[in-house]
């Protein structure tokens, strides 16, 4: 037996250099650093122990914004970028523009919640209903649908606030855009989506002005477009109008057979809670929840 037969070939094995870091890979991708600029992210790593990209944000020399674009690109993981898409997309969609921020994080609480527990039960649909206006549901409402598709969701968000809708704006879409009242209006079994106006959130917003908005969402129309967005849909989020100004939440509801209900601290009052869950139930409708706007 040759002992020495393989030592050659030992000395001459290629030492493989292990695989960047994917988020490292698509900085670097970028082009922005210069040479010198990478060999100070790394000695900073190595020293503290820390990501590429957590090194290179504390040193200064990435933007968090850049690096949560690098993570969207990664994972397929919808962020907003506070350069391009701010001019588009209101900073009020915390979930995309701070994905990593506590108000973030409780919106994701909430998908838990839900994904647990009325998902888990087969109830994919919720309306997101405010005693008033002014509580926070449209907020609650965008951020929850988006917080929806980052976790690779096929997510539909309804503008059912007919009266006062606001969807169009927070998203960029503009004002004329055909939505819910010209599909209600002439029964249309394919109404005019705004596709990934996120990447996995569709967006149907409220189109024209309607002049008798109840009667359309009390509709077999809108009863069977919101039977076809479930059916199609992994989630589907309707907006509302404040409960207390008129009954088109509870229509709405009715149809969905889920509801969230959503307060403000320090201006909502108890009673008035209360009377929105009296008159859900009285419309066989569900209470996935209720959830405290803080600020």
């Amino acid at each position: 037996m040759n002992i020495n037969s393989n030592r050659q070939a030992d000395s001459e094995v290629v030492q493989v250099e292990p695989p960047r870091d994917p988020i490292e890979q698509q900085i670097l991708a970028a082009g922005n650093l210069s040479e010198a600029q990478v060999e100070a992210i790394r000695g900073f790593q190595r020293r503290k122990g820390l990501t590429f990209g957590e090194a290179a944000i504390t040193l200064g020399l990435v933007r968090r914004d850049s690096l949560f674009l690098a993570l969207s690109k990664r994972y397929n993981y919808p962020v907003l970028s506070f350069g391009s898409d701010e001019r588009r997309i209101s900073r009020e969609l915390v979930v995309g523009y701070q994905p990593f921020s506590a108000n973030a994080e409780s919106f994701r609480s909430v998908r838990s919640g839900l994904a647990t527990g009325a998902l888990s039960q087969g109830k994919n649909a919720f309306a997101v209903i405010g005693p008033h206006p002014g509580v926070g549901a449209t907020y609650f409402a965008a951020n929850l649908a988006l917080s929806f598709a980052q976790m690779a969701v096929p997510t539909l968000l309804v503008e059912a606030n007919l009266r006062k809708p606001r969807l169009a704006s927070l998203f960029g879409v503009d004002a004329k855009t055909e939505g819910l009242v010209e599909a209600l209006t002439r029964g249309d079994s394919k109404p005019p989506l705004a596709i990934d106006v996120v990447p996995g959130l569709s967006l149907l917003v409220a189109g024209a002005t309607a002049p008798h908005p109840q009667e359309l969402l009390s509709s077999k129309e809108f009863l069977n477009l919101s039977q076809s967005a479930q059916r199609n849909y992994g989630v589907v989020i309707y907006d509302t109008p404040a409960a207390l100004d008129s009954a088109d939440a509870y229509v709405v509801a009715s149809r969905v057979g889920s509801a969230i209900v959503v307060a403000r601290r320090h201006r909502t009052k108890v009673k008035d809670i209360k009377t929105v869950a009296h008159a859900l139930e009285g419309f066989q409708c569900e209470i996935a929840g209720t959830v405290l706007c803080r600020s």
